[in-house]
């Protein structure tokens, strides 16, 4: 049964406090994501997180995740609307993305942030370029971040009168940017099943995954 507003009130409140508990820089995003979510949109959320209710139909914590949510999409495990790549490093669009068109590039292989492969910010620079002729922004911001320990670089476009904001890009705008952008046709959604296993936990619990979805630094 879908979730009514009044037990989607109340999860959100829940969740809230959880993430309040989160050692995460950006809480305060990810609270007001939480909170923008429509009852639909919450069901999705607790899905994609992997958030189980409890009979109490309060959230609680399922098994937690061995690896970062960059390097299952680097492995194709996650999908993602992969635009180009080379030896060492992936484009992918951001699926919350502070504009239209803004896209992160991955490395393949996890390292600190300060020893990305001079590859990886070639591709950056490279997306950026294509970004720019296709979408036609006023400027590009190319910066480096981490989420989850894994290095990203953000290819942010930044277009004339129009703030930089986070939000949820539906399925539709995704798919006409991936179309502009790809370096090849190909079907945009790259998923693989996950191999089903029984992570081993990782020293302190919170009372709320890792959040999957992203949010830029």
């Amino acid at each position: 049964m879908p979730l009514t507003p009044e037990q989607a009130a109340e999860i959100k409140k829940q969740l809230l406090k959880q993430v309040e508990k989160l050692p995460q820089e950006n809480k305060e995003e990810i609270k007001k994501y939480i909170e923008g979510l429509n009852p639909q949109q919450l069901e999705e959320f607790l899905k994609q997180n992997k958030i189980q209710m409890s009979e109490q139909g309060l959230p609680q914590q399922s098994q937690s995740q061995d690896k970062p949510i960059f390097q299952s999409i680097v492995e194709g495990e996650i999908q993602s609307y992969k635009i180009d790549e080379n030896k060492k490093a992936i484009a992918v669009l951001e699926i919350n993305p502070l504009s239209k068109g803004h896209s992160i590039v991955l490395p393949k292989k996890q390292v600190p942030v300060e020893k990305l492969p001079k590859t990886a910010m070639s591709l950056a620079q490279k997306i950026a370029k294509k970004i720019k002729s296709k979408l036609k922004p006023e400027n590009i911001k190319i910066e480096t971040s981490s989420f989850q320990d894994y290095p990203m670089i953000n290819v942010i476009p930044i277009y004339k009168d129009v703030p930089l904001k986070k939000y949820k890009a539906d399925e539709k705008e995704l798919q006409d940017i991936f179309l502009k952008l790809a370096l090849k046709k190909r079907n945009p959604k790259e998923k693989t099943q996950k191999k089903e296993k029984n992570p081993k936990s990782q020293g302190k619990k919170s009372s709320i995954p890792e959040m999957i979805f992203r949010i830029p630094y």
